[in-house]
């Protein structure tokens, strides 16, 4: 006859040294990818912002709607998201992508953000990512307009746009 206390205490120690392994391997695997991630210069790297270029379109008939055009740039680690921008007279804008129907026809869809990649840039143009005003009728070219561009990670850059007025087959 087997004495059943012996073979509780050998069973518990093969027990605690099959978890034991298994929790050494686990930590294993994610010091080595900790290891991976500080070497390739991404640990404690947070977004880094600036925003390079700021356009917005003077239209065709004053006071109408527009589009401003930024190129951000992001020189960090991490990526971050444009979630707002608000111009210096505090009107609404929003932020849109351009879009294609069926039919070829081209229309602007609401956004709720825009990723920025980390150690890439986004530069915003009429054939994608824009952000879409109501123009002031004053506005004249080389005028410059105020925004503000609010990031989840970066928090808010002000920015001065040119007005560009838009000619026939040029690009903003």
């Amino acid at each position: 006859m087997r004495n059943p206390s012996a073979a509780g205490p050998l069973r518990r120690a093969r027990e605690a040294t099959g978890t034991g392994a298994v929790v050494t391997l686990a930590s294993l695997a994610a010091i080595g990818g900790l290891s991976a991630w500080t070497t390739a210069g991404y640990a404690g790297s947070p977004a880094e912002i600036d925003v390079r270029e700021a356009r917005v379109l003077l239209p065709v008939i004053p006071g109408q709607n527009t589009n401003a055009y930024f190129r951000i740039v992001n020189s960090g680690g991490a990526p971050d998201r444009l979630r707002s921008v608000t111009f210096s007279d505090s009107s609404a804008t929003e932020l849109t992508v351009h879009r294609m129907n069926a039919t070829n026809g081209a229309y602007r869809e609401r956004s709720e953000s825009v990723e920025i990649p980390a150690e890439g840039e986004v530069e915003m143009s009429p054939h994608g990512s824009a952000v879409t005003l109501r123009s002031d009728a004053s506005w004249r070219p080389g005028d410059r307009v105020t925004f503000t561009l609010d990031f989840q990670r970066s928090g808010t850059v002000t920015v001065e746009a040119d007005v560009r007025s838009v000619t026939r087959g040029s690009t903003p």
